[in-house]
């Protein structure tokens, strides 16, 4: 029996100093994206050309393709989104597509996240399909999937290799989220100032000045403060009514100074700007 233990474990201490760590030819990639208020990301393994001809030869035309290496290319979303027309459920999805030497490629965003490669693939699973124009581009030597032309309310993945790039555009519904969190912290009830300046500075970002007067005056009446004060000057300024930002800025301007905040030199500086 000690024998068997002593061979047992030198086989085991044999094999864990055998073990190889070894480069992938298509290292696994991630690539993260705040858009709004929304999180997207994709997963993905990138090959590279290596003197090869991708489109047409290594990756066939009309034919589906993993759009990557190894494990299924995955695009995930922390809310919904609209795709190609669609709603996509908040999620993570498998990504495949089939080039087109016409030019217009045919994306599928699947709800199989099992695949490796092409095997097994139900086209019954596709939840969007995404017709995307392949477009000349810079040589690229390794697959790149990234996120470009982002903005409050979208952004492309942009899919680049070879001397081609395919962009596919999507939206979120920031505007909608952001009213159901001002919503939701509101009904909580806690640090209700703090809910209503952020709400305010929000509205006042996004072009809505009188939801953002609205939600700072019942900043103030929950409690007074400089923050708020100078937040409603912002929007009285926005107004064009400047004698009241001012007012407004200058009580802010006396609190912050009382509490010895951080905020005097920013406040003096806006308040002596609206003064010219």
């Amino acid at each position: 029996m000690k024998k068997l233990l002593f061979l047992l474990t030198t086989g085991l201490m044999v094999s864990a100093a055998n073990a190889q760590d070894l480069p992938s030819p298509s290292p696994l990639s991630k690539v993260e994206q705040v858009v709004g208020l929304t999180t997207v990301s994709i997963e993905y393994s990138r090959p590279s050309m290596k003197g090869r001809t991708i489109f047409g030869d290594l990756v066939p035309y009309d034919q589906l393709w993993r759009l990557g290496a190894n494990a299924s290319t995955k695009f995930t979303s922390s809310t919904d989104v609209i795709i190609g027309g669609k709603t996509l459920a908040a999620g993570t999805y498998s990504v495949l597509a089939t080039p087109s030497s016409a030019g217009t490629w045919k994306i599928f965003i699947n709800s199989d996240t099992e695949l490796r490669g092409t095997a097994g693939y139900d086209e019954s699973k596709n939840v969007v399909t995404i017709d995307a124009k392949g477009v000349e581009n810079a040589s690229t030597e390794t697959l790149t999937i990234n996120f470009s032309n982002v903005s409050a309310n979208g952004a492309m993945i942009s899919i680049s290799w070879e001397n081609v790039r395919v962009d596919v555009p999507f939206s979120v519904e920031t505007a909608k989220n952001a009213k159901a969190n001002i919503e939701a912290a509101i009904e909580k009830g806690e640090k209700l100032d703090e809910v209503y300046y952020k709400a305010a500075s929000y509205y006042l970002n996004a072009g809505d000045k009188k939801k953002a007067m609205i939600h700072a005056n019942k900043g103030i009446k929950v409690k007074e403060g400089y923050k708020l004060y100078f937040m409603r000057a912002q929007v009285y300024a926005a107004m064009d009514e400047t004698d009241k930002a001012i007012a407004d800025a200058e009580k802010a301007l006396e609190m912050a100074k009382a509490e010895e905040s951080g905020w005097v030199d920013y406040i003096q500086g806006t308040l002596d700007g609206w003064k010219k």
